[in-house]
């Protein structure tokens, strides 16, 4: 006779802990990578804040909407709050850490927005680094690749604890975790992408300035 796969009922706790692993993964690997990218490629454009704010707001959202449901799930089931005591949870400890410093980095980006910044540092090859700008600027994006780094640890730890807290027994699919490392991979490649591209297009901008210059003379 044909096996039949059982059927995996999630309970309440389960359902809570799935809920909240989509929201913050959706912020960890797909609304928070996405805003650090446009950010790195796109600021030439007129539109670029926008979407940036816009992602980031979105990743605020699901973070808050996400650690509020952990939360309840834990203690729903029982267990307090496992942020003390011996039910103490490292995953748990990390998650409210992004949380308050991840809304203090969206702070920061709304007044580095309004502060001042000259234009590109002459000859330089990563303008990024050398324009002169207000320093909470350089903080806004340090603590932007940090808090990124944050959430891809939470992502991982959050699956490391399904495996052991999950009432129906699950293990998260290994090709979820594919799928994770994958997504990690190609942010971090195209970011780290984005540094090299820079030198490039400052030798192109010398490079037709130049050429213009020369026109200019010959005529």
């Amino acid at each position: 006779m044909p096996s039949h796969t059982p059927v995996v009922t999630l309970d309440y706790h389960d359902f809570l802990i799935a809920a909240h692993s989509i929201l913050t993964s959706v912020a960890a690997l797909i609304a928070a990578p996405a805003a650090i990218l446009i950010g790195r490629y796109f600021r030439s454009r007129s539109w670029w804040f926008k979407a940036h704010v816009t992602l980031q707001t979105f990743t605020a959202i699901f973070v808050i909407t996400g650690t509020a449901l952990s939360l309840v799930s834990v203690v729903h089931n029982g267990n307090g709050n496992q942020l003390t005591g011996r039910l103490k949870d490292p995953h748990h400890d990390l998650g409210v850490s992004i949380l308050v410093l991840f809304l203090l980095q969206f702070v920061f980006g709304v007044v580095a927005h309004y502060t001042h910044s000259e234009g590109h540092s002459k000859g330089s090859a990563f303008p990024t680094l050398t324009t002169p700008k207000n320093p909470l600027r350089h903080v806004h994006v340090v603590f932007g690749i940090v808090m990124t780094a944050l959430l891809y640890a939470g992502v991982k730890t959050g699956m490391d604890e399904w495996d052991k807290v999950s009432d129906s027994g699950t293990r998260v699919p290994k090709g979820i975790r594919t799928a994770y490392w994958v997504l990690f991979g190609l942010a971090v490649a195209a970011y780290l992408f984005g540094w090299i591209l820079e030198p490039i297009r400052r030798g192109s901008e010398r490079d037709s300035v130049d050429a213009a210059s020369l026109e200019k003379v010959e005529e």
